[in-house]
């Protein structure tokens, strides 16, 4: 019988998530009590996960991520959560109705913007077939927005 326990990859992400914050507040040049995160595709996921798991956050911003099952999860959740989803995204976006409600009910913030004709993917201008630069820009000014104030403000 082996000692090694088998944790499916979200626990993996949220303890090094954990880990990775415990260390920068060891550093002098860091605010430890000001931490986000963010994820794009598998890592908004993840982060949506995080959140779920890892004490102190501040704000948590989801990139076409999908929500952590089961969704009860998210009573644990201690910051905000903002999401930015594309139009053509259904394999992700099927969660959203159900994720709202589960907010709600733990009474989370949530904020979430779903981007008219955007895709999948639609921040990654490496990928021109699915880049949306209109929707890009307004979900990068809104997540800057959620930093600004949660991570830099008074709140």
């Amino acid at each position: 019988m082996s000692n090694i326990r088998e944790l499916a990859p979200w626990q993996e992400v949220a303890e090094d998530t954990d880990a990775g914050f415990t260390y920068l507040q060891i550093l002098s040049d860091v605010r430890g009590d000001r931490r986000g995160v963010i994820g794009f595709c598998w890592g908004g996921e993840m982060t949506f996960w995080a959140a779920t798991q890892v004490p102190g956050l501040r704000a948590a911003v989801v990139f076409y991520g999908r929500s952590p099952k089961p969704i009860e999860l998210v009573k644990h959740i201690e910051a905000p959560v903002m999401a930015h989803y594309g139009e053509k995204d259904p394999g992700v976006n099927q969660d959203i109705p159900s994720t709202e409600e589960a907010m709600k009910k733990f009474n989370k913030p949530y904020t979430y913007k779903i981007y008219p004709g955007a895709q999948h993917g639609f921040y990654n201008e490496a990928n021109p077939e699915r880049y949306h630069p209109e929707a890009a820009r307004e979900a990068w000014s809104k997540t800057l927005d959620l930093f600004r104030k949660r991570l830099h403000g008074t709140v």
